[in-house]
């Protein structure tokens, strides 16, 4: 017994283990094989490939030879075919030929046991393909191909489908047209369904439904709600398709809808003709929506509009256009165009210089920009740069350029300017101081001025001019080199110099300079005065006094 056992399961697992025949699936040669599918059969079934597409199928039957001594009867045979045990049968289609001599049927069952015939033929003689497409129940869930005769019966493409339904009670829906941001419209469809699960999308993402799926498995007949959504938060003209699909069943919905902008309008009550450059103004144009205005410059290379703040280049004419172009829920406003003449400003400045000392050059001036807000260049107008003024006050014009020429004017500028006197050194160079009576030798005394030294000195022993130093008398004087300074030099410090001088050795008696003289009260106040170590001296003609106008020897 336990052989027998083994060999039985040996037999059941050499079949493929298939399920039973799967719907919408033609039959072939695996599932012939597949003990699952084919349940029963009878001797002579049997299953061919076809060859190069002719022949082939399940045959039922084999050829019976009647001879006029040996006769034989005809054949009956058949095959039962499990279909998948889940799901609902729909209709069965196959071809045959064969089978002369008797006949073939197809029967049904749900069960195995309780079978109902769905079709019946007589087998034809001349072996033509005969199509067959016929309903089964829903119950069905066992075929049994029969046949009778003296030829075989070869029975191919055999398909069972399972029952699938889809439909929807509307195929187009277009609502009636809204403005933007209203609420959703929406409609109820109807949606029959039979065994079939579906899968509802939209083509269109202003059209959403209310179910993802429509459908269950193992139902007849049923019917669903679907609420089909179509939002307005978009401007335009919308259209698609709600489609629903699923295990090779599918149903679509065509929708279609206008959703309108708002019309907005736009308002520009500012008075603009013409402003300066340096002018801060801010537009203030403002629309019905209350969405912010955009400007438009046409030469951004004069001004453009920075927010509603006006950013100015340069001077010139331009024209600014206010527009609103709109967004998802209004039209563009109407446009506004407004023309500025844009003029230069006079820049607010003034200037000052610095001292000069006379013998500098206008180019040496150092040049301020007082009340600098505007940047800029300094130069001196119709005077050559070169030029050197006496020691004096002046009033001079001034050339302002601007950094910014197309923001600002030029502008002239008087300025103040103060030449000081310029001051001088008197200094001794290298000089002879051993003089002889009637000897003449030059005074080296210079001013860096380049002003001629004055002199003060004892008239008696020797005296000085052109530069030339004459001895006069032998003795010991003190010449004092000065410069009282003029319009453009200031006065010079006192410098002395010592000369001894030798009498003339040709002459045998020079004689002895007595010579004594007392200034008027006149001249003593109108001679030169000078300071010698804290001592007052006075100058007059060539010789020089004592505070008291006493000829010093």
């Amino acid at each position: 017994m336990k052989k027998i056992i083994n060999v039985l399961l040996a037999a059941v697992l050499s079949f493929p283990m298939y399920a039973q025949l799967a719907w919408d699936t033609e039959f072939g040669s695996d599932d012939f094989n597949n003990a699952m599918t084919v349940i029963s059969k009878t001797e002579n079934v049997s299953w061919s490939n076809p060859t190069l597409g002719i022949g082939g199928g399940l045959k039922l039957g084999k050829i019976v030879v009647t001879l006029p001594v040996i006769g034989g009867d005809p054949y009956q045979d058949e095959c039962v075919i499990a279909l998948s045990q889940t799901g609902i049968a729909d209709s069965l289609s196959f071809t045959w030929q064969g089978g002369s001599g008797g006949s073939l049927t197809v029967y049904q069952s749900p069960d195995h046991n309780n079978w109902s015939q769905v079709y019946t033929a007589e087998g034809n003689t001349i072996s033509t393909d005969t199509k067959v497409n016929v309903g089964l129940s829903v119950s069905t869930r066992y075929l049994k191909f029969y046949a009778t005769g003296k030829t075989a019966v070869a029975f191919r493409k055999i398909m069972v489908t399972e029952l699938k339904r889809l439909s929807v009670g509307i195929e187009e829906w277009e609502p009636a047209s809204a403005m933007v941001d209203d609420a959703p419209a929406s409609k109820n469809v109807t949606v029959s369904w039979t065994n079939v699960v579906a899968t509802v999308t939209s083509t269109d993402p202003h059209f959403t439904a209310s179910l993802a799926t429509v459908g269950q498995k193992n139902l007849i007949d049923q019917k669903t709600t679907l609420t089909i959504y179509y939002s307005h938060a978009e401007a335009g003209r919308h259209s698609g398709e709600i489609v629903l699909s699923g295990e090779g069943r599918e149903a679509r919905i065509a929708v279609s809808g206008s959703t309108s902008k708002y019309d907005q309008t736009l308002t520009w009550n500012q008075t603009l003709t013409e402003c300066l450059a340096t002018d801060r103004l801010s537009f203030n144009a403002f629309t019905s929506s209350g969405l912010d205005v955009e400007y438009v410059s046409s030469d951004s290379s004069i001004a453009y509009v920075e927010g509603a703040t006006l950013r100015v280049v340069r001077s010139g004419t331009v024209t600014f256009a206010a527009t609103q172009p709109g967004n998802y829920k209004f039209n563009a406003a109407n446009r506004i165009e407004k023309t500025l003449v844009i003029r230069k400003a006079d820049p607010l400045v003034s200037a000052s210089a610095d001292d000069l000392t006379y013998g500098q050059t206008l180019a040496e001036a150092v040049l301020h920009e007082n009340n600098g807000f505007v940047e800029g260049a300094l130069s001196w107008l119709e005077i050559d740069t070169d030029t050197v003024l006496d020691a004096g006050d002046y009033t001079l014009s001034l050339l302002f350029t601007p950094a910014d020429t197309g923001i600002y004017n030029y502008a002239v500028l008087p300025v103040g300017l103060t030449v000081n006197k310029a001051p001088q050194v008197i200094t001794w160079l290298d000089q002879d101081t051993a003089l002889v009576v009637g000897t003449p030798v030059p005074a080296t005394a210079v001013l860096s001025s380049g002003l001629p030294v004055t002199y003060a000195y004892t008239r008696c022993l020797l005296s000085i001019e052109d530069g030339v130093v004459t001895p006069e008398n032998e003795g010991e004087v003190t010449v004092v080199a000065y410069h009282a300074g003029n319009h453009n030099y200031l006065p010079t410090t006192v410098i002395m110099q010592v000369f001894t001088i030798a009498p003339d050795p040709n002459v045998q008696d020079p004689g002895t300079a007595t010579a004594t003289e007392q200034l008027s009260p006149q001249q003593l106040r109108t001679a030169q005065k000078f300071v010698h170590n804290g001592t007052v001296y006075v100058s007059f003609d060539g010789r020089t006094y004592d505070a008291e106008g006493r000829l010093m020897r």
